[in-house]
């Protein structure tokens, strides 16, 4: 692969990893509703086929979303594989 494509998805990992700790931080934050709603709408795309697969799983605790933590983790995977192959 071509470093600059790798770059390229290394600073898109990294935004994405900012805006999951942007989103979950302002779940606990008195935010309106508007910047809330907003915020979900772009951050679903990416949550959903993870909250499909944790509602199979073992993992399906009702009341607690964990997947923003496993997206975390496996964009921080990612972001340190390309990170390796450069």
């Amino acid at each position: 692969m071509s470093i600059y494509f790798l770059s390229v998805l290394y600073w898109f990992l990294l935004i994405v990893r900012y805006a999951i700790i942007i989103y979950v931080i302002a779940g606990w934050l008195p935010l309106p509703l508007k910047i809330k709603g907003m915020m979900r709408e772009l951050m679903q795309p990416l949550f959903a086929p993870i909250q499909l697969l944790l509602s199979h799983s073992v993992l399906n605790i009702r009341g607690i979303d964990l997947s923003p933590i496993l997206l975390y983790l496996i964009v921080l995977y990612a972001s340190q594989l390309c990170t390796a192959l450069r």
